[in-house]
């Protein structure tokens, strides 16, 4: 397959820039076989896919590149295709008991629960911050990354590339405007109600003795965080050092066995993500 070939496979379809990107990334994998994806029989690009590479997520996504370009170019995908699916049935294997020790040892939204009032006990105002926002808002790593404001601020425009956590008397607003999904879904509000909420933030101006409006104040640390440093600190101040993905994972799976279906459809919202994909990523009950 040529060059020319792969740049006529891109501007024969509308892709957006994110995907050129993820297959161009992949299509260089094939190097060492002279990217004869059109050109080499199907045992030779599988064979060639088993050596190269190592994880079945990678072997799933090299082979549904192989098998795109050749559909695209009328080349016969049998074998791939009956390779495929039999990628997908260890793959399956291998969620499912990532799912089983996952549901063995995460902590409950009960735990959860808990662990915030813990640290708002203990007077611990980022980490009851971080842990009350991540679990009620279903919020990524970046969403975090805020800057703290008044309520006098002015309409923050969609244009806007901060992040803010809004103080007012009764609540507090998180406005994101750079987040994974962005660019789909614009700039995301939401108000999130609560006594303790609207305290552990003014707590933690007087502990820094700050005032609004008069510096620049940030949620995680007194600058704002390169994006790199996110996860660590996220995580020294979550149950058991979760990640953002395990919690959303807990709280996902609770409200889908609950059936509570309208929650669920406000955790997707929130996260900027589609109800389908959080029922089959985040759900973690194993598939049959």
């Amino acid at each position: 397959m040529t060059e020319a070939q792969f740049e006529q496979f891109i501007n024969d379809n509308d892709f957006s820039e994110r995907t050129i990107k993820a297959y161009s990334l992949q299509y260089g994998k094939f190097d060492d076989i002279s990217k004869g994806l059109l050109t080499q029989s199907q045992t030779n690009i599988i064979n060639y896919i088993e050596e190269k590479a190592v994880s079945m997520s990678g072997k799933l996504t090299m082979l549904n590149i192989a098998i795109v370009l050749r559909k695209h170019f009328n080349k016969d995908n049998t074998k791939l295709l009956k390779q495929k699916q039999n990628y997908d049935n260890e793959y399956r294997e291998i969620k499912n008991k990532n799912k089983e020790q996952k549901l063995s040892t995460l902590p409950s939204v009960q735990e959860l629960k808990n662990y915030e009032r813990k640290l708002y006990r203990d007077e611990n105002w980022i980490g009851f911050i971080v842990n009350h926002l991540m679990r009620t808002l279903s919020l990524r790593n970046k969403d975090l990354n805020l800057k703290i404001i008044g309520a006098d601020r002015r309409r923050i425009p969609h244009s806007d590339k901060q992040n803010y956590l809004v103080l007012r008397k009764r609540s507090v607003s998180v406005i994101r405007n750079d987040y994974k999904t962005a660019s789909t879904y614009k700039q995301k509000k939401n108000v999130v109600q609560g006594t303790r909420i609207v305290k552990a933030v003014q707590n933690l101006l007087d502990e820094r003795d700050v005032k609004l409006g008069k510096e620049d104040i940030y949620l995680l640390s007194p600058k704002k965080l390169h994006e790199d440093s996110l996860a660590k600190k996220i995580r020294s101040y979550t149950l058991n050092g979760i990640s953002e993905t395990d919690m959303n994972k807990i709280v996902v799976s609770e409200l889908t066995e609950l059936k509570q279906i309208n929650k669920l459809r406000e955790v997707s919202a929130n996260r900027g993500t589609s109800l389908e994909v959080l029922l089959n990523e985040y759900h973690l009950k194993l598939d049959e």
